[in-house]
């Protein structure tokens, strides 16, 4: 395991390296990140960490119509079939070429701003089976960091600070596969298709069809409604694949020998 640790680490410096020669540099809603290019193809990756839960799917709506979680939906019930899974969390990176060793798509530079997740509406309908259709993603931009610097067992009860930014992408799923130990581990893929938010980020994002991100992530619960120390990572669909794995195996080095439930 320490080969692998040691040759994953070597190889992301590597993938840094090269990326920072080649990327593009691409703006939006106070964001600035960088594109990856592989083998001629530009794409856009990140990394994101999360605490999600079972709620009763009492969303509330946003101001530009965007499902929200709310006091009610905030309150974890027991693992199982007819719940919906909901969560919180921050976008960790976000093709960060520019400065590999000190990186931020921040605009105005380091910890001057954040991005902010919130999802549910993935309905259980059974072991290992989730309904999709009316499951929601949203990422928010604020430029007075509030949410935290990592993500908790306690980041749920941030629920409100998760949501009080500007809505800076809206999403929903055009798929969602779920490989999992009951409801209390496993892994997910998914595809997300942008529908709402900042005008130019969804220019950006908008490939035209029903698949524009990629998503993979992993948790657990640990015997609690609460999960901890989630982790995932996504890529725009033009991206080749491989390097969305290869960021995720990268990304969660850390928990890569835990039984994992999907978000």
């Amino acid at each position: 395991m320490a080969n692998l640790i040691r040759k994953s680490i070597v190889a992301g410096l590597l993938l840094g390296t090269s990326s920072m020669a080649s990327a593009a540099t691409l703006s939006a809603g106070g964001v600035e990140w960088d594109t990856i290019d592989i083998n001629g193809v530009q794409g856009t990756a990140g990394t994101i960490q999360f605490q999600q839960w079972f709620s009763d799917g009492s969303y509330g709506v946003g101001s530009e119509g965007q499902a929200t979680i709310t006091e009610t939906s905030n309150d974890g019930i027991a693992l199982g079939a007819g719940g919906f899974l909901t969560g919180v969390g921050r976008i960790e990176s976000l093709s960060d070429g520019r400065n590999f060793f000190d990186p931020t798509f921040c605009q105005n530079g380091p910890n001057t701003c954040e991005l902010t997740v919130a999802f549910g509406g993935l309905l259980a309908i059974g072991t290992n089976d989730f309904d999709a259709s009316n499951a929601w993603l949203n990422i928010y931009f604020d430029d007075t960091p509030d949410f935290g610097l990592s993500v908790n067992s306690t980041s749920y009860t941030k629920f409100a600070e998760a949501q009080d930014g500007t809505l800076w992408a809206s999403f929903d799923f055009s798929s969602f596969e779920f490989d999992g130990n009951g409801f209390e581990s496993g892994d997910v893929e998914a595809y997300l298709n942008i529908v709402g938010g900042n005008s130019d980020v969804m220019d950006i994002f908008d490939g035209g069809t029903l698949r524009d991100i990629f998503l993979t992530a992993s948790a657990q619960f640990n015997n609690d409604v609460y999960t901890n120390g989630s982790t995932g990572e996504f890529t725009t669909v033009s991206t080749p694949a491989t390097l969305g794995l290869f960021g995720l195996a990268l990304f969660g080095l850390g928990v890569a020998s835990r039984k994992r439930i999907a978000k």
